[in-house]
């Protein structure tokens, strides 16, 4: 952030708060990924249940956002995202002691139904405290919890489950979970609730800008959730990648989004953000096909860090400019049901992305299916850009 602004220490509270529910909510989502072989082994579960698995998280973001997200305009942040933690704690606890593939799942689901409440009453939060000069700042900085969560999440939950079994590691994220719980319920403090006619999300999705935001919130996740799960194979054939270098180049790719989110943000908080979002967009579209044609683990590791930067700088922005929009639309009060919005896309995002990259996968080699998705992700840019320019036109015209 710039120095001209000097934080405060409600709002370096608040943003350490945050930084520290995102952290924990994508530690806890990651976790899993280690386990699976032993769940795999001990359940024996179907490939459609292990999907289910996996997949009840997004349905569950996107079920309760709507729902979750505008109550934080209406009885403040810091209930839902208490309710959001204790949800947290008890999928966890869950995890620990399920003993068949529908309490797994049903954990998961309460996992995204927690993150529903917390993501979009921390965003809000954020929103509150940070004036727009800093709030692009503010947020790309809180999205270096949940990269840093992406990234240690299946390591530390694989060292955790050899050192003392399955339900360690979720013995250890629930206690994380219930230290954060007293933290928020002991430190955080709101700022004045701003008394503004409230809005509700679907009259957001009127606005051009915020259709805008959400087409870069749902392409980016949807690229980035798609190379999940055809990537480990792939990278296994091209560079004879081992389980744990295949980790080591994700963690690549989580390390970058979570440094260029940062800087992202400040720039957002200078230049027009749309520019940035498309900026982002392009660079996406141009490393991706890296990926394709590099024959070397270093080559595979910077075409890696290239897709992770892209995306962080895409999607960094878009958290600022959706404040911004509910400013500028006299609705200060709303930024909970603003944040459901990304919260929905990215869901959406991450349900798409994985069944497209399957089915692509199913009918082309890799190298075809990154070729073709970089091919969409540019024409989508060119829409987004149409979108961007016409509602600009259509604003000078009514002036």
């Amino acid at each position: 952030m710039s120095s001209r602004y000097k934080m405060t220490r409600l709002q370096l509270t608040g943003l350490s708060l945050v930084i520290a529910i995102l952290f924990i909510d994508m530690l806890l989502y990651s976790l899993i990924i280690p386990v699976t072989p032993y769940l795999t082994q001990k359940l024996q579960p179907s490939s459609t249940m292990t999907g289910i698995l996996f997949s009840s998280y997004a349905i569950a973001l996107f079920a309760f956002t709507p729902i979750l997200g505008p109550l934080s305009d209406r009885i403040g942040r810091k209930k839902p995202i208490l309710i959001g933690l204790a949800g947290m704690t008890l999928s966890t606890l869950l995890f620990a002691y399920a003993e068949s593939m529908w309490m797994l799942i049903g954990a998961r689901f309460l996992q995204g139904i927690a993150a529903a409440a917390t993501w979009t009453a921390a965003l809000a939060l954020l929103a509150d405290l940070f004036p727009p000069k800093m709030r692009g700042g503010a947020m790309g900085t809180a999205l270096t919890g949940m990269s840093l969560g992406t990234l240690l999440g299946a390591p530390f939950g694989g060292w955790l489950l050899d050192f003392g079994g399955y339900a360690t590691p979720f013995y250890f994220a629930a206690g994380l979970t219930v230290v954060c719980i007293g933290l928020v319920f002991f430190l955080l403090r709101e700022p004045p609730r701003i008394q503004e006619e409230k809005t509700n999300a679907l009259y957001l999705l009127r606005n051009r800008s915020v259709l805008f935001i959400a087409g870069v919130v749902l392409t980016a996740e949807t690229v980035l959730t798609l190379l999940e799960p055809i990537l480990p194979v792939f990278l296994t054939e091209r560079v004879a990648a081992s389980p744990s270098m295949i980790g080591l180049l994700f963690a690549v790719m989580s390390v970058a989004y979570g440094a260029v989110a940062p800087l992202s943000g400040m720039l957002a908080d200078r230049w027009n953000p749309r520019y940035l979002m498309l900026i982002g967009l392009s660079c996406l579209a141009a490393s991706m096909p890296l990926i394709a044609v590099s024959q070397t683990m270093w080559q595979q590791a910077g075409a890696m860090l290239l897709v992770g930067a892209s995306v962080g700088f895409a999607l960094s922005p878009t958290l600022s400019t959706l404040g911004t929009i509910v400013d500028s639309g006299g609705n200060a009060g709303s930024y909970g049901a603003a944040y459901s919005l990304f919260n929905m896309f990215h869901a959406v995002g991450m349900i798409v992305g994985p069944f497209l990259g399957g089915v692509l996968t199913d009918t082309f080699s890799v190298p075809k299916t990154i070729y073709l998705v970089s091919s969409a992700l540019l024409l989508a840019g060119f829409l987004l850009f149409y979108l961007m320019t016409a509602g600009q036109k259509r604003t000078r015209n009514l002036l």
